[in-house]
């Protein structure tokens, strides 16, 4: 079933059109930055697609009212792959491998970047953090490919 996923994003990232371009020194608030995504969750249908996100204003990936499940990313710079990637899974309670439900995006420079990110399941709200080792159980997966214009 995870071959069938990969099948899928891979076609869905065959098909998004990328213009490749010289990347300036200095950010452009205005850029457009073109996102393919793809949110993989056990025993539910894989969700994908692709929007243009703008530099450093939130852009809501996945907001379905049905199953509570919503993505968004804000990316930081068009340099560098950075930012912040948020993710609700409804009735599933998931979170990353930190307990918290948004995490750091952050990667290397010029081209095509690749994001990829675990889900567990449960979350931890509180601020302070157990010095206890816990097993937590993968429930899935987010990709992202992100080129700069």
């Amino acid at each position: 079933m995870a071959t069938r996923f990969w099948f899928v994003f891979a076609i869905g990232i065959a098909l998004f059109p990328f213009n490749v371009r010289n990347t300036q020194a200095a950010d452009n608030d205005n850029a457009d930055i073109p996102v393919a995504y793809a949110l993989l969750l056990d025993g539910k249908d894989a969700i994908y697609g692709q929007l243009i996100c703008q530099i450093h204003i939130r852009c809501q990936l996945i907001d379905n009212q049905d199953t509570q499940v919503q993505l968004s990313v804000t990316i930081d710079s068009n340099l560098y792959l950075a930012g912040q990637v948020s993710v609700q899974c409804g009735g599933l309670n998931c979170s990353f491998l930190t307990w918290k439900t948004s995490t750091r995006l952050e990667g290397v420079s010029h081209g095509k970047k690749v994001g990829e990110f675990d889900l567990y399941a449960g979350e931890n709200d509180s601020v302070a953090m157990d010095l206890v080792q816990r097993t937590r159980t993968k429930i899935g997966r987010i990709l992202f490919l992100i080129e700069n214009r």
